[in-house]
């Protein structure tokens, strides 16, 4: 029976990569959209935003706790608690936001590493977002092999319509480990991911005080686009998730495996070797990674056009 599942799952690996490639391209295009076409200007909204401060403007209290939706037992022992853990990964992402925000000092937000549209994607993942946090890897691969919890969270995340951000306690992790996990999950799901950490970049992931994986759905593009209209601001934040409503079985992850699969191995490969393809540019793939480590930072002020990309990209030239 284990066999037939695993030849099942090796079958469905094809689907589910074309599925993510087409679901990667959509994303690629909208980023494009608000960073190129239409940029998002830095300063739309202020540094007492509840995407910059993470608190509800209901009660004052910081949301990121209470869309917590799932945490795993734990099945050894660790220092700090869920909640510590939590709010260290979206005060991260909450940062990030903060540098386009409008102070005084800074109308139109800070000089940045990123432009001002990637920031504002991260509010809506950290406040509207779900999280769900497992001990490492491991603990999660039994979790979303275990049909049970596969189709539980797949609902969840398909009727809250919730970016989810999947963190790890541990974080002592093997890189090469969190590689694979990391195409593990868009084997399993038709959706583009993340693998970010506090050590060395993976794949096309990012730096994060926590390893954290990010399956990006896409319900971050909506609530994105409305920044640029002020008189839709307020639509743009979610409550907290409703309590006891979702992934509610203590029993999960008894059904799944801990061994990772060919198609798994094999994507992790190929995802290296692309990246190494890509020489100095690296695994970012919105900005480049050149500039960045010559210490260019994006002026949410002057922010680059598209013909002015388009020269820089094939003739080499800044304009």
């Amino acid at each position: 029976m284990l066999f037939t599942r695993d030849l099942i799952y090796c079958l469905m690996a094809v689907p589910n990569w074309i599925g993510h490639n087409l679901h990667n391209t959509y994303g690629i295009l909208k980023v494009f959209y608000i960073m190129w076409l239409r940029p998002l200007r830095g300063g739309l909204i202020s540094s007492e935003h509840p995407y910059v401060t993470g608190k509800s403007p209901v009660d004052g209290e910081l949301i990121w706790e209470k869309n917590i939706v799932y945490s795993s037992k734990r099945k050894r022992e660790f220092s700090e608690s869920d909640s510590l853990i939590v709010k260290r990964v979206m005060k991260f992402l909450s940062r990030m936001v903060e540098n386009s925000s409008a102070t005084i000092n800074h109308p139109n937000g800070k000089k940045n590493r990123m432009p001002p549209a990637v920031n504002y994607i991260h509010g809506t993942v950290h406040y509207n977002g779900v999280s769900l946090i497992f001990d490492d890897f491991k603990d999660a691969l039994e979790h979303f092999t275990d049909r049970r919890f596969y189709f539980d969270f797949l609902k969840m995340v398909m009727i809250e319509k919730r970016e989810p951000t999947i963190i790890f306690r541990d974080r002592d992790y093997d890189p090469d480990e969190f590689a694979i996990f990391s195409c593990f999950m868009k084997t399993r799901f038709p959706f583009f991911g993340n693998p970010n950490g506090n050590k060395k970049r993976l794949h096309w992931g990012t730096p994060s005080p926590q390893p954290a994986f990010n399956l990006i759905i896409g319900w971050w593009i909506t609530p994105t686009l409305r920044l640029r209209f002020k008189d839709k601001h307020d639509d743009i934040l979610r409550p907290p998730v409703a309590k006891q409503k979702y992934l509610l079985r203590d029993d999960y992850g008894v059904l799944g495996r801990r061994k990772y699969l060919f198609p798994e191995l094999l994507w992790s490969r190929f995802t290296y070797f692309r990246i190494r393809l890509r020489g100095d540019r690296g695994g970012m793939y919105f900005t480049d990674k050149r500039k960045i480590d010559n210490g260019f930072l994006y002026d949410p002020s002057n922010l680059i056009t598209l013909k002015e990309r388009l020269v820089e990209k094939f003739f080499g030239v800044s304009q």
